[in-house]
Parts: C-alpha cells; structure tokens; sequence
C-alpha cells in the first residue's frame, strides 16, 4: 500500500512539475538562507541557467549582485511575513531590451514560521509597450485638441466634466481644475435650453451626432453664437455613457447672415419699389398713347375728314357741270379717288382709336377686329369667348391688350403664310387669358429669332404686371399666351 501511494504521489508530483515547467512565468522557491528549492524551466528563459542546477545556488548567484540589491528590501519584507508585489525592469541574458516584469513575492510559512518564499513573475513587457503606445496616442489625441480652435468639452452621461481644451477654459473664463469632476453648469441663454434639452435628448446609437446652434455667455460676459457637434458614446445595451461637444463660434457668420438678409429684403423692398414704378410709367406711357392716338384719330376725322367732306360737296357742284366728254370722265375718276380717301380716313380713324373699345369694351372690340382683319389683310380671325366678359379690365389694361393683340394678328397675316387665325378668351376669378394661334409656318423659338415687336409686347406685358409666352416650332404653328391679372370686381 505504501508502494503504491508513493507511486501515485510521484506520478503526480511530475504532473505537477510539467505543468509549471510549461508556464512562461518565471515560478521559484527560495529558503531563508536565500538558496534555491525550486526554479521551473522558464528559468533557463529569462536567466540562462539550467533548472536542474539550480537547487541549492545562492540568489545572487541567479539574477546577479545589482538586481539582488534592488530586491533586497523586498526579500527582507517577505522573510517578515509580508508579501510583495511590485514592477522591475529585468535584464535579458542575451542583450536586447529588458523585461518589464511583474513580480510576486509570496511568504512559505510554517505556522508563525517563515521557512523561505516562493517566487512568481511574469512577463509584463508586451502589456506595457501597448500602454506606452496607448500614452502616446492619448498625447497626440490631447495635443491634436489643444491645438484646435474649437471649444471641445467630454462629459459623463450625468453632465460630470472628464475633459476640457484650453480653448473651452479660455472662452468660458475657467481653470480645468474648476471643471474636472463638476457637474455642467449651464451658459447658453435661457430661452434656448429647451431646445437644447430637446436635441441632446435625441442621442441614439442609431443618430448618435446632433448639432445645436444655440446663444452662449463666455467668460466675460458677452452673448455669442455658437455651434455645437454633439456626439454620443454607447455601451453594448445603448446606454449613453458620455457626450463629446465640439463647440465654434458662429456670432460672425451670423451677423452677416443677418446683414445679408436685411440687405436682401432692401433690394427687395427696392426691386418691389422699382417694379411699382415701371408699372406706373408703363400705365402712363400707354394712357399717353392712347390719348395721342385719341387725338390723333380725331384730327383726322375733324379736320381731314371735314376738309374731305367740303372737297365731296365742291366736286358734286362741279361735276354737275361737266356733262360729258373728257371732263366727265376726269370728274369720275376724281369721285373715285375722293370715295378712297375718304375711306381710308375713316379706317385709320377706327384703327387709332376704335369707337366700339371706348363704347362696348375689349371683347366687342376684338369682334370687331376679327373683321376688320379680313378687310384688310384678307386674315379669316375666329374669336371665341365663352363665359369671359373681360369687364373687370381697367382701360388701360383692355387698350393695352386690344393693340398687342392686333399687332400679333397683323404679325400672322404677313409672316405666318396662313389664311386663318384663332383668339381664344378664357377669364378667372384673377386673370383674363388671351391666346393667339395659326397653323402656318411658325418659327424658332428663341432669343435670336424673337423679333423688336415681340420683344417690346413682352415689356409691355410684363410692366402692367402680366405675362407673354410664346410658343412655336418651324412648320408647326405658333400659339402666343397673354396673362393679364384682374383686381378689380365685375
């Protein structure tokens, strides 16, 4: 039995040793007089010396006089009772960049007696390159922010300060000393924290940037604008943990996208003004055409058509004296010429200013015109009306739209190479539309083909707040839309 459980014992006694031979941490005993027990094969490792040798070697023997000194007091701390813990920079054997080693110190205690310790170190080299390069790449990260000209501030999901630039303690008037672990304390005015409460409240993992432009009091007092890039940071379960601000000041740029506003509502206050005035000089050039054309008309009937009419009555009297012959003949052809001026007289006159435009109003006019066109210039004009009355037109307005209309029909019958034209009439509760169409050849429609005359109805329309559109393509006709507002009541 005793063979058997020493057998056993061995067995797991060398279980034991593989096991710790096995582990890069460097794993030894040593007794109170500082001789070794035990060392494991990372020995070998990290002091070139074999295992198996080490059994019965001094300490110093091991890692050497200077690191035995630097150890010293922890050896004698332990051989007390008292276990250490602390970091060591270990030289390698070979050369090479020493190990960054965490050691344990661990007393072998037998009741109240210290017999020796045991050793554990490991490894921790690789775990401090990262934090040095994790040092570095923070020291960047604050000096890429200190070098900013932005306010950036880090707090905690609780409004608790964890960081500040030097811009954000300069604009606001603080030391980092007086925001570090405080609570925010508000500086935007007022009237904009509810707004500033309701977009904060939007972090989200899903929308986890949102960005405020609010008013803010900096350290001296004076209210800024400033804009705020709000971004969250989220656990696992999208639980806000911190908020990072970035904050500029945009008091210039609103201040001159104020100016720029009130700068834009002046000219347009003066392009209102300016339009107003055209209009007006438009309504007084046409009323001044229209009063020409009046007087002009009437100079004609009263003084040439009167001077025709005494002429008619001279020729009468003489003609009754001629009773044949070559005179005869003479006075005939006279009365011919006499009925002929005459005539044209009177269709000037109705042309300048129609009677029936003065009397019935613009849609009888156009009636009239529609055969006026076929007596002279052989165009067949169909007007068609419907419901429109045209009657809540101002004069102005009808004589205006009374003589484009016929300047369009007139442009039909001599360029169009049609005989037929149509002037449809269709009145709203807020405009009257007038559209022109031909099937003749029409013509291209741009600003190299539009002629003065279009040119000058466009004007026109466009001064007494209407509108002309044109539309038209070669062989395919053309239809020419006047919009004219009403404001006044039937």
């Amino acid at each position: 039995m005793d063979t058997l459980l020493a057998r056993t014992l061995h067995e797991r006694e060398h279980e034991l040793q593989i096991i710790i031979d096995n582990m890069p941490a460097l794993i030894g005993c040593w007794d109170k007089e500082l001789r070794n027990r035990f060392g494991n094969h990372a020995y070998r490792e990290w002091f070139d010396i074999d295992p198996q040798t080490l059994p019965g070697k001094h300490i110093t023997e091991v890692i050497g006089e200077a690191l035995y000194q630097s150890n010293r007091p922890r050896i004698e701390a332990v051989l007390r009772g008292e276990a250490q813990v602390f970091e060591r920079l270990i030289p390698r054997p070979h050369g090479g960049p020493p190990r960054h080693a965490l050691t344990h110190y661990v007393p072998d205690c037998l009741g109240s007696e210290v017999r020796g310790f045991f050793v554990l170190v490991t490894d921790m080299s690789d775990v401090k390159e990262v934090e040095q390069k994790l040092r570095e790449s923070e020291e960047r990260y604050r000096a890429v922010l200190e070098a900013q000209t932005d306010a950036i501030s880090r707090l905690r999901a609780d409004g608790v300060f964890l960081y500040a630039n030097d811009v954000y303690c300069r604009f606001f008037g603080k030391e980092l000393s007086e925001l570090l672990g405080q609570c925010w304390h508000p500086v935007a005015h007022p009237d904009d924290l509810p707004l500033i409460n309701a977009k904060l409240a939007e972090l989200s993992p899903d929308n986890p940037v949102v960005t405020i432009e609010n008013r803010v009091y900096a350290g001296d007092g004076t209210l800024h604008w400033m804009q705020f890039i709000n971004r969250g940071f989220f656990d696992t379960d999208g639980k806000l943990l911190e908020v990072q601000s970035v904050g500029r000041d945009v008091t210039a740029r609103r201040q001159a996208k104020l100016a720029l506003l009130e700068a834009n509502e002046q000219l347009e206050q003066r392009v209102v003004e300016r339009t107003q005035a055209l209009r007006r000089l438009a309504v007084e050039m046409a009323l001044a055409e229209e009063r020409e054309r009046r007087e002009i008309a009437r100079d004609l009937h009263d003084d040439l058509g009167q001077l025709l009419h005494v002429v008619r009555l001279k020729f009468d009297a003489l003609t009754s004296h001629c009773q044949e012959g070559e005179a005869l003949t003479l006075c005939r052809q006279l009365d011919i010429f006499l009925d002929d001026a005459s005539s044209r007289v009177r269709s000037l006159t109705s042309q300048l200013s129609p009677p029936v435009l003065d009397q019935l109003g613009l849609l009888p006019a156009l009636y009239w015109l529609a055969t006026e066109m076929g007596d002279a210039y052989g165009l067949e004009v169909q007007v068609s009306s419907g419901n429109a009355t045209c009657t809540r037109l101002e004069p102005v307005q009808a004589s205006m739209l009374f003589r484009r209309i016929r300047e369009l029909l007139i442009n039909v019958a001599r360029h169009a190479v049609t005989g037929q034209a149509h002037v449809g009439v269709v009145e709203s509760v807020s405009e009257v539309v007038f559209v022109i169409e031909d099937s003749g050849r029409g013509f291209q429609n741009d600003s190299s083909s539009a002629g003065f005359g279009l040119a000058s109805i466009r004007e026109r329309m466009v001064y007494m707040g209407g509108s002309f559109e044109i539309e038209s393509q070669p062989g395919q006709g053309s239809r020419i839309t006047l919009r004219m507002p009403l404001s006044g009541e039937g």
